[in-house]
Parts: structure tokens; C-alpha cells; sequence
């Protein structure tokens, strides 16, 4: 059995300590966010953003719908790692940030 397609994942909230593996992830999928931008995001809607996390604590993707109130919201992104793709991240990161 492929390795990779035997990984298991968790998915959680955002906390600080995720940026620079966000960061990372989101600039190598051609999003262009920054520490500042996550930050603001975070604070806007603090459940807003949520990663995809090995459970060797490795944050290999992330789904981000910001609340801005009651009727408007911003899906702003869903990202994977390249050598984590195919493996139904994304479509459960997006499953669970639209719960």
C-alpha cells in the first residue's frame, strides 16, 4: 500500500503557531497571504480558519470562510500540499469549514 494514501489526519482551528506552515502551503498554491492578512482573518472570525494536521503535527492544508457578519462571509481559500494532494483533503477541509 502507498504510504502517503495510509496517512491519517485530523482536522482543528487555526492558532498562531500554524503561520509560517500556512504561510508556506498557501504561497506554493499561489495564494498570496501573509502573516498580517492571517493574523486579521483570525481576528475578524476567530473559527474561521482551520488547517489539516498529520498527526505527526505536520499542517498539511487549510480551508478559510470568514464571517464578516450575520449575512455576508468570504470563502477565502482551501489549500493542500503538493505531495498531499488526491488524498480527499480538500474536499474534507471544505466539508468541514461549511458545517
Amino acid at each position: 500500500m502507498n504510504p502517503i494514501k495510509a496517512l491519517t489526519f485530523r482536522l482543528r482551528p487555526f492558532v498562531e503557531t500554524d503561520i509560517p506552515a500556512v504561510v508556506k502551503i498557501a504561497l506554493r498554491s499561489t495564494f498570496q497571504y501573509s502573516t498580517e492578512c492571517l493574523l486579521s482573518w483570525s481576528k475578524i472570525d476567530p473559527t474561521g480558519i482551520n488547517v489539516a494536521e498529520l498527526h505527526s503535527g505536520e499542517v498539511v492544508g487549510l480551508g478559510a470562510t470568514i464571517n464578516h457578519n450575520e449575512s455576508e462571509a468570504f470563502l477565502g481559500a482551501v489549500c493542500v500540499h503538493e505531495k498531499y494532494r488526491k488524498l480527499r483533503i480538500a474536499h474534507r477541509v471544505k466539508m468541514f469549514i461549511f458545517e
